[in-house]
């Protein structure tokens, strides 16, 4: 007992000395002096000096605010905890705590000049000391103010500190989102209902409106405009109903003759000013400030609303704000929350109307419409930030990337480029310098025969030709020539290799295989000729019972052949010609094929493919030559070249 007795009396006797040394430090306003004594301050039983002058800090607080001193008297008192704090003198909750006991023991206008030591400090609160202990101390300091506060009258006020809260938390703080897209439902805007109106106006007592204004504009108020026009503020809170079927009819006919007002009484700038008197100093700072303030919703009161340019705005910004969540897509929207092609293209001719209303609204009507959208499309950006769960605006580097590395140092470019007398380069890893300077010469050794990738036919097509012999005993199903992938790259290999192999041919088109039997057949005939395929042995043995009579009447054919290859006249150019012919060509040597019917494609294939017009003219005149063997080639070819106008090269020609 005496111990705890002896404790509390040297808690109390430091509780004094600190308060008096915190005192004369704060009237000096010497905020190392009372650092000093308490990092100087010794005691006996091992007191806990945080705790000692957390106490003193907030009993200071209570006397200053009880004598009423003035506001720099307790920034000064909190900006000495702040710094007591930085030091390691008391708990980092301290300042906060001493906040909270201001804004609750004093009245509005004095908590409205403290509150700028609170957004002056935000840099501080943010800080790693600060945040984490103190930011639920702002919150429910900031909260509890905004609750003492009127929405009319403490408008600025109240625009403070919700500023100070959006630089006090991140954008990603979960807290200070709407993410279930809630809405203040206890906003409800009460109206004079019809029995009621029939009441007050049987009544003798009625409200008197000031009309001096010019009545030239007046809008014909009956009570069912009235209802239409303040029932439409329930859809404004709650824009779900109006998924709803009864409700949207409702909604649409109520909007649709409320516009219909707005579009029939136009306003202008003197109609919409209450004095058309050059205002005084008093007068235009109250107009440059804008009032929000809970609807006036007396019958007597709409026509002059009607007539005022700003309640038109608050109005017409609603149907805009509701146009675009109708549209909206919303992560916590139900199946039920669509709209149907007859809806969407209302609201889209609404959106239309009302943006249009409001560029015709004075003063300024065009500027603020345009501000409108643009506060329209950035909420469009929000909400899609809010569908995606919020991600962090912040990009966290990864591990690796975090670490700081060493710059390397910067060199000239001639430097590490050119190396042992400018022979080679140097890329600075071996084997990059090692596989670049292979071949000084990029093109020749892309040009290499290592780099020829393409097999060649007879290689590709062995395994096709040795299935191809019967006494291979392969079935069909298994032979390459059948399947899909081999098929695919014969056909690729075929049109690489030859520039004959797209001919057009004068027997109908086979099917693949039955083409590449074909082909297979004839490249194991001109390979090896001792190997026989089935179909040469079948025909070879037909042949076997004819040669007798073959044998009996080669003769006569051979004579009877001469006779007719000297009497007919000849029908093709053989290779002497038709090399003498592509090198008279020259450069016509397109034009003739376009003469012969090639088409552009082919000319192209020859051109690409060839090293000079000589061969390209060449392959083009052997192709053509060989599609037909049987028609007059020469003749063809004559009246070609004379329609060109190059009859030298057939004089030439025929010249012996």
């Amino acid at each position: 007992m005496a111990a705890v007795t002896g404790t509390s009396l040297e808690f109390d006797n430091a509780r004094q000395q600190f308060k008096i040394a915190l005192q004369k430090s704060v009237e000096a306003d010497d905020k190392e002096d009372v650092l000093s004594f308490v990092e100087k301050y010794q005691d006996e039983l091992g007191l806990e000096k945080r705790a000692v002058l957390d106490q003193v800090f907030r009993d200071i607080l209570c006397e200053m605010i009880a004598n009423a001193s003035e506001a720099e008297h307790l920034k000064n008192l909190i900006n000495f905890a702040v710094q007591a704090v930085q030091q390691d003198m008391c708990s980092p909750s301290t300042p906060f705590l001493m906040m909270a006991d201001i804004f609750d023991m004093l009245t509005i206008e004095r908590c409205e000049d403290i509150f700028d030591l609170v957004e002056d400090k935000v840099t501080i609160w943010k800080s790693e000391t600060f945040y984490e202990s103190g930011k639920n101390y702002l919150l429910r300091m900031c909260n509890d103010l905004i609750r003492r506060l009127s929405k009319s009258q403490n408008t600025i006020f109240c625009g403070r500190i919700q500023l100070f809260l959006s630089r006090l938390f991140p954008l990603s703080e979960k807290s200070a989102l709407n993410l279930a897209s809630q809405f203040n439902l206890e906003n409800v805007t009460i109206f004079t209902k019809k029995e009621e109106s029939e009441k007050k106006e049987s009544s003798a007592d009625v409200m008197e409106v000031d009309t001096t204004n010019d009545q030239s504009s007046s809008v014909p108020i009956d009570y069912h405009l009235y209802s239409k026009f303040w029932a439409l503020q329930d859809y404004f809170r709650r824009p779900t109903q109006c998924y709803d079927k009864s409700a949207w009819d409702v909604f649409s006919r109520y909007s649709k003759d409320v516009l219909a007002i707005f579009s029939s009484y136009k306003l202008d700038d003197t109609s919409s000013s209450s004095k058309k008197s050059a205002p005084t100093q008093q007068q235009s700072q109250q107009q440059a400030q804008n009032f929000f303030a809970k609807y006036l919703t007396s019958e007597k009161l709409l026509n002059l609303q009607l007539n005022d340019s700003n309640f038109r705005r608050y109005v017409l910004v609603q149907f805009l704000i509701i146009f675009q969540y109708l549209k909206a897509t919303v992560k916590f929207k139900t199946q039920i929350h669509t709209l149907t092609e007859e809806q969407t293209e209302w609201l889209k001719e609404s959106q239309q109307e009302v943006i249009k209303l409001l560029c015709e609204t004075p003063p300024h009507g065009e500027q603020f419409c345009n501000a409108v959208k643009h506060i329209l499309e950035r909420e469009e950006h929000w909400n899609s930030w809010k569908n995606e769960s919020c991600p962090s605006f912040i990009k966290e580097k990864l591990k690796e990337q975090a670490k700081a590395k060493p710059r390397p140092k910067k060199k000239r470019i001639g430097d590490d480029l050119m190396a042992s007398g400018g022979k080679s380069l140097k890329l600075g890893h071996p084997e990059l310098t090692r596989l670049w300077n292979l071949n000084p010469d990029n093109m020749e050794a892309c040009k290499d025969e290592s780099r020829v990738f393409l097999p060649k036919l007879d290689d590709f097509f062995a395994n096709a030709i040795d299935q191809a012999d019967p006494e291979a005993m392969v079935e069909e199903q298994y032979k390459d020539i059948n399947h899909q992938n081999f098929q695919w790259k014969a056909y690729r290999l075929l049109a690489r290799s030859s520039p004959h192999f797209f001919v057009h041919a004068v027997t109908p088109g086979l099917p693949i295989n039955a083409h590449l039997k074909d082909i297979v057949d004839k490249m194991a005939k001109e390979l090896n000729p001792n190997q026989q395929t089935e179909e040469v042995k079948s025909e070879m043995a037909v042949a076997e019972d004819d040669d007798e009579i073959k044998e009996n009447n080669e003769v006569d054919e051979e004579m009877k052949n001469g006779e007719q290859d000297s009497a007919s006249p000849r029908l093709q150019f053989n290779a002497e010609e038709m090399q003498s012919i592509a090198e008279k060509l020259g450069d016509s040597w397109m034009k003739l094929g376009e003469k012969l019917d090639f088409p552009a494609d082919d000319l192209a294939y020859f051109k690409d493919s060839s090293d000079s017009t000589t061969a390209a003219a060449l392959s083009m005149l052997t192709v053509w030559q060989e599609v037909d063997p049987d028609r007059d080639t020469i003749s063809i070819v004559r009246d070609a070249l004379k329609e060109l106008g190059l009859t030298s090269i057939l004089e030439a020609e025929d010249s012996p």
